[in-house]
This record gives structure tokens, C-alpha cells and sequence, in this order.
């Protein structure tokens, strides 16, 4: 019987023999996971289609999940992929009246970028490499990034509250060309429906491009540059880029193309982190087995410019991935929480700012376009005096005797949760500079600049008061057994004082090394050692616990570390202020360079208890809600144990009974706030009467 060929082609293969497996084919369907029975399936009783190419033909097999592409005879397979969402699914939210309302009221408050509060942008890798299903359960590596993406970066943080209509979302696909597919959307359920549309739908192809992502990132973030709203950028990337060299470049090699990849990328992560610094975060998300040196180095230069950072290592497993985007929501939310005045519940609004990475401060080169001068008739040294409540100006207005005046880097290095670091230098009428260098510190934020010099009154107070606590414990340090002077480093916080440019009021203090510089711990509960797993733990943690460890010592004398001591000063200033108050923030730089080693400590925070009738000690003063925090993470060490102990210095003499107990616990008077100079020894502390005889609580 003479054949008769089908109208829309030629006969589809009865026999798996007549399919040949080319090289590539093969290589494809093993990656995702196709065996080669159910490619034949496919070709068999899949929807054919034409193909990208003129000479193929794709077959869409929805009963298998499976999509393949084969030559226009059949004989041979070209590539397959498994379908979107091939064996998993979620449900859609359902949208009510007034979410539909909301939503658009948001979509019309877009246009007022004053009513932002943050804006996440997402980039997404939608390359070919995103087609494998070697994640959970066989799923895709899209599939995997776009599940975790609808219920960790959006449903989880709208269910909790920390997302609301007033956050913002973009999404870019990282192919051959980046494309916005969501461009300032509000982050409600309508968007949570959204993602999940696209999980179904979305398909992976091409080559993985960063450069054109990027750019298309960049103009979504700079579109409000208003400092009120905090930003966040996410990359989420199964392998290196594959952009190509620039024309004149040579001959391709695979260093050529690491280099250049890296410079670029780099070079356009400076340019964002440069403007906005701590108010961005940068979070890196591998996944797979993919080559992350290029992720790697995106986060080390945002960090260099201060930036928030997040790198996820390769992974395939839902609940790390899960995990990680947890994580990086949580520096979204507390970057948002620290610019939110507490007495208002007020977004505040970051200044506009740039910044110069970290490596560049070993220059000193002056220039007019570079920092600014302010001569000997534009500056007031004063320091704040917490006695008469009143700014006290210094005759001597520079430290070395040859200044005439002072140049002031125009970008800053560093920034806290309040405050931003500059350079400062003292100059000789020619322009040299002379003596150490020294940090300018400012607020971040604008509602602070109207004046300024009063900002600083906050930061006088703590660091002197944490001054005169750290000379009781750095006395009853000393007394301990086996303590030597020449091994144990000290506490000290540095000293510092205000300088009036022009009217401007910035805080002065010496430069530490930053190289060396290290936090302890913070004001948030996190303590140096701590994992970023035990660190969410912690705050998500509810309820007040037990204040004080419930660890015993074991009556045996026992070492201790240096980076316990820090630790366990904060401790001691809880007990030796009768539970007022806890210092922590920790941070500096520990020198063990000099005979007698010190540590030099700075922007402490103070954590008061008395939430009726408490001190000022600024916005990162929490309360006892600090104060639990520390707890709750705080391990007692050896050094804290021996801090409480009563210790007798001659045990064999006959008068050990009348050896006063060591001063950890006795009555707090306003002998403590008094300055270190006036604090040299605990007899001068003795013989000095308060104003006033009775116990004064920590007020101005």
C-alpha cells in the first residue's frame, strides 16, 4: 500500500531506533532529568510547533511535563526542557473589593515618591542553565527561584506585616537582553498572584547577560532618589555571565572574559552603592552549582561602599534557599527600622550623600574638589558639659600647635544607623597637613542638620558615661588573679569634642584603624561569632526571658579570652548600675601593638531600663528591650564569673572578714557620670560628695 504523508509534515517516527541523539541533545535532556523514553513520548503525542529555528520543529507534551526540540525529519533531538511548574503549584490569593481599592490607590501614590518606604528590585537569571531540574523534588532551578520568590520575598513579609502598599516592586529578567517585567509594583496579594502566573507560565532561554540586567536595575533605582524611601537589590543566578568582550578586545580567552566581566559588573555595582551606601542592601542568591567569584565580587564592592550585603552560596534545597530569602529581608526591615524615629513611628529621610570606598582612605592628596577648607576664623571647638547643660568653648581651637585650620573630605567613608564618617585633617598655613588623622561624624539623616550641634549632645553623654564605667571595670580588671597589665588589654572609649565650621556642627575624635576595626556586639542582640541563622533566631524570638545567665562557675580560677572582655563589660555595667542600664555596641579596634594593650571603643550605645522616667540616650537606646536582647544572646564567659566574685587579696591575714566587697553593686551617685580627668582613682571617687545626697538616676 502506497503511503500517504500527513498534510502538516512528514511521518512521525513509529520506532525509537529512527531518533539519533546528537551530542548536545543528549547532553540537555540528562541535565534536566528527561529520559529518552519520554522524549519519544513527546515527539510522539506532543503539540508540534515550528521551532526558533526554520529547520526544527518543538513538540509540547503538557500530559508529561516535557517540552523537546527536534530536526525538521525527527531523526535527531536538538535540546528539551520540562514545562513551568511541571508537578507543583499554589493557589492564588483571592482579591476582594477593597484590595482591588487599595491597590489602586497605591498604583496612583507611585507617582509621589515621598511615599515610599522601600523599593525592592529583583533580578531574576531566566537563562537555558534555569531549565534543570536537579532542585527539591525534580522541580526546575526556575521553578525553585520563582516558588521561594512568591512566598518568601513577598507572601511571608504581607502575611507579617513588614511588606505593606507602600513597598514597591521591580522585576528584571537576566537573558540575552534585560527586560523590566514588573516595573514599581505595590507589594499587596495582587502581586503575590502575579509572581505566581509567572511560575506557571515563564519559560527559561537564551544566554544569562548581567551587563544589560544591570543597567535596566540601575534606572529603577535611581527613578526615586528620595532619601525617605530605603532600597534593595537582589540577584538571583545559576552561572557566570555570559556577556560578550567589547569589539577590539582580541582573541577571547577565559581569563579575558572573567576580567572583563568582573570590571564591568563592578564598576556599575560602584556607581549605585556610591550614592546610596547604607540605605541600599546587595543580596546574591546562587543557585545550583553555579560559579558565584562574579556574585562574590558584586557584594565585596558594595560593602566597600557601606552598602548592606547578602551572599546565599550554591544551593538546590527549598528550605535554604527559603532560608536565605528570609535573611535578606530582614536587612530590608531593619535598615527601614533604623530610619524610623521612634517618638514619631516616622520614616526619617537619609541625606544625599556619596561615599568613597574603603580601600581609598591610605590617600591624602588635598584637593579643592575633594574636601574643603575652613580657616582658623571659621572654626569653634567646644565640648558639651553635662553638669551646666551647656556647650563650653575651647581657647585652643586645633591640636597641633602649627594648625591654622581644617580640610574636611567632601564624601564620606563609613556610616552607622545614625551617623556619617568623614575624613578630617588639621593644616598648616601652606596647606600640609599635620597631626593624626582624625573622623568627622554627622547625621545621616536630614530632620538632624537644622541644628546640628544639638544632634551631638546625645553622643557626649553616652560616651562619657560609658567613659566613667569602663574605669571601675578596668580597676576591678586588674585585681584579678593571674591579670597582667602587659597582656590584658583595657577599655577605653575615645575622646572627642565638636568642631563649628561655618556653623556646622560635626563630632571629632581620632581615626582608629579601620582595618582592624571589629564590632562585639550590637544593640540589637547580635554578639561577634554569632551565624546569621542563630542571629534570625534571635529575632524572632518573643517574650522576655531571664535576664542574667543561669550559668555557674565552676569555683576553679579559669582563663579567659580577649574578645571576652568586651563581652563582659557589658555585663558589668547591667550589674553595676543596679540593672539601670547595659552599654553595648561594642565596636573599635583592638591595639596590642603598645606595651599596655587597650581597647578603643566608640559610638557605644546605652540601653535604660526605666521606660517611666528614663534618660535621653538617643534613638538607638531601646529599653529594656535592648537590654533582654543582650541577654538572650550573651553566654557568660570565665571573665564575667570572676567580675562578680568577691576576691581577697591575703587570704591568711587575720582581718579578711573586713575586706569590703569589690564596687560592682553599691549605690549609683553622680559621682559616676563625672569625666574620666576627674575619675583617676577610686579614693578621689570616695572623698568627692554629690551636690545632692541622694541617688541619682541617669537624667539631664
Amino acid at each position: 500500500m502506497e503511503n500517504i504523508p500527513r498534510e502538516e509534515g512528514p511521518p512521525i517516527p513509529m520506532s525509537a531506533s529512527d531518533i539519533l541523539s546528537s551530542l548536545h541533545g543528549r547532553q540537555r535532556r540528562i541535565e534536566r532529568g528527561i529520559s529518552k523514553s519520554q522524549f519519544h513520548s513527546a515527539v510522539k503525542f506532543g503539540v508540534r510547533s515550528p521551532g526558533r529555528n526554520q529547520k526544527s520543529w518543538m513538540f509540547a507534551y503538557k500530559e508529561g511535563g516535557i517540552a523537546v526540540v527536534t530536526n525538521e525529519t525527527y531523526t535527531e533531538e536538538i535540546t528539551s526542557w520540562a514545562l513551568p511548574c511541571w508537578g507543583i503549584d499554589i493557589e492564588k490569593v483571592p482579591i476582594t473589593e477593597d484590595m482591588l481599592k487599595a491597590h489602586e490607590k497605591a498604583v496612583d501614590d507611585s507617582r509621589h515618591h515621598d511615599r515610599w518606604k522601600s523599593h525592592t528590585v529583583v533580578v531574576l537569571d531566566q537563562s537555558g542553565s534555569m531549565r534543570k531540574t536537579d532542585a527539591t523534588n525534580g522541580v526546575t532551578r526556575s521553578d525553585l527561584v520563582w516558588l521561594c520568590l512568591a512566598v518568601d520575598c513577598i507572601g511571608k513579609r504581607l502575611k507579617s506585616g513588614e511588606a505593606t502598599s507602600r513597598d514597591y516592586f521591580s522585576l528584571i529578567e537576566l537573558r540575552s537582553k534585560g527586560e523590566c517585567l514588573i516595573d514599581q509594583h505595590p507589594m499587596d496579594w495582587i502581586l503575590y498572584n502575579k509572581i505566581i502566573e509567572m511560575l506557571r507560565s515563564w519559560q527559561p532561554i537564551d544566554h544569562g547577560n548581567y551587563l544589560p540586567a544591570i543597567d535596566v536595575a540601575e534606572n529603577m533605582l535611581l527613578r526615586n532618589r528620595r532619601g525617605n524611601c530605603v532600597l534593595q537589590l537582589i540577584f538571583l543566578s545559576d552561572g557566570a555571565p555570559s556577556d560578550n568582550l567589547p569589539p577590539g578586545s582580541g582573541w577571547p580567552s577565559s581569563y579575558k572574559h572573567a576580567e572583563y566581566h568582573k570590571q564591568a559588573i563592578c564598576k556599575r555595582i560602584a556607581f549605585l552603592a556610591r550614592q546610596f551606601g547604607s540605605r541600599l542592601s546587595v543580596g546574591a542568591f546562587a543557585v545550583g552549582d553555579s560559579q558565584i567569584h562574579i556574585l562574590k565580587h558584586m557584594v565585596k564592592t558594595a560593602a566597600e561602599y557601606n552598602c548592606h550585603v547578602f551572599l546565599s552560596n550554591a544551593t538546590l534545597c527549598v528550605n535554604e534557599l527559603s532560608s536565605a530569602f528570609q535573611s535578606m529581608t530582614t536587612l530590608l526591615t531593619d535598615t527601614k527600622s533604623a530610619a524610623t524615629d521612634v517618638s514619631t513611628n516616622r520614616q526619617r529621610t537619609f541625606r544625599d550623600l556619596l561615599r568613597e570606598p574603603k580601600g581609598a582612605l591610605e590617600v591624602y592628596e588635598i584637593s579643592d574638589g575633594e574636601w574643603s577648607k575652613y580657616h582658623s576664623q571659621d572654626v569653634e571647638k567646644a565640648y558639651f558639659d553635662k553638669y551646666e547643660y551647656r556647650w563650653v568653648y575651647f581657647d585652643q581651637k586645633f591640636n597641633h600647635p602649627s594648625a591654622v585650620g581644617v580640610v574636611v573630605r567632601d564624601e564620606i567613608f563609613a556610616e552607622g544607623k545614625e551617623r556619617a564618617v568623614r575624613r578630617v585633617r588639621e593644616i598648616t598655613p601652606d596647606g600640609q597637613v599635620v597631626g593624626p588623622p582624625l573622623v568627622g561624624k554627622e547625621s545621616l539623616f536630614v530632620e538632624d542638620m537644622g541644628d546640628s550641634i544639638s544632634f551631638h549632645k546625645t553622643f557626649f553623654k553616652v560616651q562619657q558615661i560609658s567613659q566613667n564605667v569602663a574605669v571601675r571595670f578596668n580597676k576591678i580588671l586588674l585585681k584579678l588573679p593571674g591579670v597582667k597589665r602587659s597582656e590584658t588589654p583595657l577599655i577605653t572609649f575615645l575622646d572627642c569634642y565638636v568642631l563649628l565650621l561655618q556653623g556646622r556642627g560635626m563630632l571629632v575624635e581620632k581615626m582608629i584603624d579601620h582595618t582592624k576595626y571589629k564590632k562585639w556586639n550590637t544593640n540589637d542582640g547580635y554578639v561577634d561569632g554569632m551565624t546569621r541563622k542563630e542571629y534570625n533566631e534571635l529575632k524572632n524570638c518573643q517574650g522576655r526571658l531571664q535576664r542574667e545567665s543561669q550559668s555557674r562557675s565552676t569555683g576553679k580560677d579559669s582563663n579567659f579570652t580577649l574578645d571576652d572582655i568586651p563581652q563582659a563589660f557589658s555585663h558589668f555595667s547591667y550589674i553595676f548600675s543596679k540593672r539601670k542600664f547595659l552599654i553595648c555596641d561594642l565596636q573599635g579596634v583592638l591595639d596590642t601593638d603598645s606595651d599596655e594593650p587597650l581597647f578603643e571603643l566608640t559610638d557605644p550605645v546605652i540601653h535604660y531600663s526605666d521606660m517611666t522616667d528614663r534618660a535621653d540616650y538617643g534613638r538607638t537606646d531601646r529599653g529594656q528591650q535592648g537590654i533582654d536582647d543582650f541577654f538572650r544572646s550573651h553566654k557568660c564567659s570565665p571573665l564575667c564569673h570572676m567580675m562578680l566574685r568577691r576576691w581577697i587579696p591575703d587570704p591568711l591575714c587575720n582581718d579578711v572578714i573586713k575586706h569590703d566587697r569589690l564596687p560592682v553593686c553599691e549605690p549609683i551617685s553622680e559621682t559616676i557620670l563625672k569625666s574620666n580627668s576627674e575619675a583617676d582613682s577610686d579614693e578621689e571617687v570616695v572623698q568627692r560628695k554629690p551636690k545632692k545626697a541622694k541617688t541619682v538616676k541617669f537624667m539631664i
